[in-house]
């Protein structure tokens, strides 16, 4: 049995993990962002300034680097001036979407996209920046500005703080799977819907199995075997803090049952590799499940070739639905 744990951390630290340098590079322009929609407020609107909270994988730290796609961060932008109004005194989120709208305006060669749950601001540099928009009441969940359903409840902040807990529980590991995932659906997308990043990542937090601690193609298969698992048998996912809302509940059935099919082919391929006694040919099924970003192993040039012991495994065989098998 093959242990590719070597080539998964090299694949995540060299091709998936978002660098630092880009890291600090999607900061300052958040942060460019946040200073001129202050000074707008301020200057033109004569209010008080909002506050920011960044949410999302950017606050996750589950960024992965996309292949041919943008980079994005979410910034949510929280009105102060209105915080202390009744909700019948709000203006229409139409309305605060074109302050915001107004505020970015000529800050990047494109114009703003008003969309309906932000406004997006894109950078020529592959990455845009996302800003909902939001009014908390001291003792009330945030409501969200959407173009189409109103104020409604919202709490993005509540979900990067239960995932952060779940990575404290379960071990940085639980990150690296989610990066895994989100780097198995840019590559393998195309004309299937995916879910979101953030329904990849609750998932991954709900079915993640930690009996490998120390092989992440192993966890990866055994965390998508229970995805799948639980799917299968009742495809229903639930938004683990408020507004608590079905999150597969507008998916019709065609959709569903692509989803599966393509969890099925990651369990099924990453059996196969898993499984495989010549680690460059576990290597070229995981390159078929990640695309040619995923490393090809290639045998040391001395090494013996009857015997198995660079590609051998230290683990103890498994036996059951998770992982390597006997």
């Amino acid at each position: 049995m093959s242990n590719c744990h070597d080539l998964f951390i090299k694949f995540h630290d060299d091709e998936i993990y978002l660098k630092s340098d880009k890291k600090e590079s999607l900061r300052k322009s958040r942060n460019a962002l946040r200073d001129k929609i202050k000074k707008y407020f301020s200057e033109e609107l004569d209010v008080k300034k909002p506050k920011f909270y960044g949410q999302g994988s950017y606050m996750m730290n589950t960024t992965v680097t996309p292949i041919d796609g943008e980079y994005d961060i979410d910034d949510g932008i929280y009105l102060e001036h209105l915080k202390d109004t009744d909700e019948g005194d709000w203006p229409t989120p139409s309305t605060v979407h074109s302050w915001i709208v107004k505020a970015t305006k000529g800050h990047t060669s494109e114009d703003p996209v008003d969309k309906n749950t932000c406004v997006r601001v894109i950078y020529k540099a592959n990455y845009h920046v996302d800003l909902p928009i939001y009014i908390k009441k001291d003792d009330q969940s945030p409501k969200l500005a959407h173009k189409s359903k109103g104020w409604i409840t919202s709490d993005p902040k509540a979900l990067t703080d239960w995932f952060k807990g779940e990575v404290q529980t379960k071990g940085d590991q639980l990150k690296r799977l989610v990066r895994y995932l989100k780097a198995w659906k840019d590559y393998k997308e195309n004309d299937t819907k995916f879910p979101s990043g953030m329904i990849l990542t609750i998932l991954a937090a709900n079915h993640f199995v930690s009996d490998y601690p120390d092989e992440d193609d192993a966890a990866l298969v055994a965390t998508a075997k229970e995805i799948h698992n639980t799917l299968s048998e009742s495809f229903s996912l639930v938004r683990p803090v408020v507004p608590g809302e079905e999150l597969f509940d507008n998916w019709s059935e065609t959709r569903r049952t692509n989803f599966l099919n393509k969890l099925e082919d990651l369990v099924k391929k990453g059996g196969e590799a898993l499984e495989n006694q010549d680690k460059t040919e576990a290597s070229k099924k995981w390159r078929k499940i990640f695309g040619s970003r995923f490393p090809e192993y290639q045998p040391p040039k001395d090494e013996n070739k009857g015997s198995n012991s660079a590609i051998q495994t230290n683990s103890a065989a498994v036996l059951g639905n998770h992982g390597r098998s006997a």
